[in-house]
């Protein structure tokens, strides 16, 4: 047998040492994960002017808060001079020198919410995104040009340019026999740092969310696609399986956290900002809030086949952080390009009115007051609207959660108002919902509303604001667990124009409202055997609020007990 020399001994050792040393290394390598979600195509920044909420919580804004005694960071607005996609990329790019093994992720909803999106459908967003982002998920407004729409944006056919090349995910729709078959993916595999990373994406299956074509190709069945998908996922070898969820916090948290085989949720949809991630079944939640002012930065290690957390912060997007020089050329082409189109105009530089006072979304965080000082705006808004097109309605209805920013105080421009009611988009005008008068039974305005109360203290984006409607609940009392069912809701509180809606359940209103909370409304009259319709104004929801602002010029809108929670205790 051949002597091997001493030398080649300790070369050989040397090798095999190093060999097991950058194993090990492969294998605890910590992976970074930075995650965004619902940017709605805010692409610039919150304007200067207003001082800076950030730090103040939503009392009762979650199911997170609710059972796990998590405070968010407050969610609306989290300043002026906050968030641009160009101050995303610059941090975005400084994390991945910063960190070896990186993977940053969107969960979903970057379209719908800006007239940057209303000029340019997304496109230039998605583009920019290549660059900074691994994979995003559908979120519901990825879905609001309907399939074909979604699919010409994709393919750059929108935009006459190349496709957008960023893997785009989502597990619980069926896109079979659609020009999106072959560009939706359910899930990706990554290897980094030596370890296999699996990604999927789910999106929202409540259906008030969707047109019909959309809806019919939903899964149904969401948490058991979750399990397979993240069956599968492990049996290809990976070591951690991320899930992109566009669910929203409260489902991630009570529904997707028992589905086995996930370690990491990263979540959407609800716009709730985690200021520290929840730890709950083996698995790791977290949300970064809402257009683009937060960035989740998440470090994690393999170990002993585990997920282990090692640290997390999630970064405020704001001045501190320098633009990203390489984006401003096209982000100026943009700018103009909107300001330019006859549909739109001077929409960031010419006043409309001057608010006295921030007109936020939110309740007063004492009292019983439950309306909102942006809410009541909204609401008078579509009234004043009506009147004078000579459109007879008798109360008009909001939901919160269709309400987005606070007006802040100073000179209102165009921009405000859309970023105060941003959803929807109408192809004709450019801009968003639409408002349509629908005729409802007292009795669904009471289950309704009985509805939307069921959620709290989960969320307040149910929450229904009105003019010309007052009512009253006890947020203390069991939630109905039965539709058509009043528990919380007092019936006799609930007056139309001064008139007790209970009195006559069986007379129809004509409530005025924008197309999305008809949609709401319509699936919650379907299981009581109700087939509603409603009537088409042809006045858009962030017209009338804008010419309501003018109207007005000076904004000084206050909560005033229209809605109140009289918290017995009985």
């Amino acid at each position: 047998m051949k002597r091997i020399a001493p030398e080649a001994k300790a070369l050989g050792i040397l090798f095999l040492c190093l060999g097991y040393s950058l194993a090990c290394e492969a294998r605890t390598r910590p992976l970074t994960i930075l995650h965004a979600n619902d940017t709605h195509s805010h692409m610039f920044p919150f304007r200067e002017g207003a001082p800076d909420p950030e730090g103040r919580a939503q009392t009762g804004s979650g199911v997170r808060e609710f059972l796990f005694g998590i405070r968010p960071v407050f969610p609306h607005p989290s300043g002026r001079g906050s968030g641009g996609i160009a101050r995303m990329s610059t941090l975005i790019r400084r994390l991945r020198m910063a960190n070896r093994d990186v993977l940053a992720l969107h969960a979903g909803d970057v379209f719908i919410g800006s007239f940057e999106f209303n000029k340019h459908l997304g496109y230039p967003e998605l583009k920019i995104m290549e660059g900074l982002y691994d994979a995003m998920a559908l979120g519901n407004h990825e879905f609001d040009l309907g399939l074909g729409g979604l699919a010409r944006v994709l393919s750059g056919e929108a935009a006459g340019d190349a496709p957008v090349d960023l893997p785009v995910l989502c597990a619980n729709v069926n896109f079979s026999g659609t020009s999106l078959e072959t560009t939706i993916e359910p899930s990706i595999v990554r290897t980094i740092g030596g370890i296999k990373v699996g990604v999927f994406g789910l999106v929202t299956e409540d259906r008030q969310h969707y047109s019909a074509e959309v809806a019919a190709r939903m899964s149904g069945r969401v948490y058991e696609v979750a399990g397979i998908r993240a069956a599968a996922l492990r049996s290809s070898g990976c070591g951690i399986v991320v899930c992109l969820s566009h669910l929203g916090a409260m489902a991630d948290l009570t529904r997707l956290a028992r589905v086995p085989g996930i370690d990491i949720i990263v979540g959407g949809h609800s716009h709730d900002a985690f200021e520290h991630p929840i730890l709950l079944n083996g698995k790791i939640v977290v949300q970064a809030g809402m257009f683009g002012l937060h960035l989740g930065e998440l470090r994690v290690k393999l170990e002993d086949g585990a997920v282990r957390l090692e640290r997390y912060k999630l970064h405020k997007i704001d001045g501190r952080i320098k633009e990203d020089p390489r984006l401003e050329g096209r982000l100026n082409a943009l700018r103009e390009g909107i300001v330019e189109d006859p549909r739109f105009g001077p929409v960031y530089t010419q006043g409309i009115a001057w608010a006295a006072r921030d007109i936020e979304k939110t309740w007063p965080e004492s009292g019983t007051f439950r309306d909102t000082p942006l809410g009541n705006l909204v609401t008078d808004a579509v009234m004043a609207g009506l009147e004078k097109a000579g459109i007879q309605a008798d109360f008009a209805l909001e939901a919160l959660g269709y309400i987005a920013n606070e007006v802040p105080r100073g000179t209102v421009v165009g921009n405000d108002v859309l970023r105060a009611v941003p959803y929807g988009y109408d192809a004709e005008t450019g801009l968003g919902h639409k408002i349509v008068i629908a005729p409802l039974p007292g009795s669904l305005i009471l289950a309704g509303l009985e509805h939307t109360l069921s959620a709290i203290p989960y969320t307040r984006e149910f929450c229904m604001q009105a003019c010309g409607l007052t009512y009253q609940y006890d947020s203390t009392k069991p939630a109905s667990s039965k539709l058509g069912a009043l528990s919380r809701l007092d019936p006799m509180s609930v007056l139309a124009n001064g008139e007790p809606v209970a009195a006559n359940p069986d007379k129809s209103y004509l409530v005025a409202m924008n197309e999305q909370v008809f949609q709401f409304l319509s699936s919650l009259a379907a299981p009581l055997g109700l087939s509603l319709v409603s009537f088409p104004t042809g006045l858009s929801e962030y017209a009338v609020v804008r010419d309501h602002m003018r109207d007005l010029q000076v904004l000084d809108n206050r909560s005033e007990g229209r809605i109140r929670d009289v918290l017995r205790r009985n």
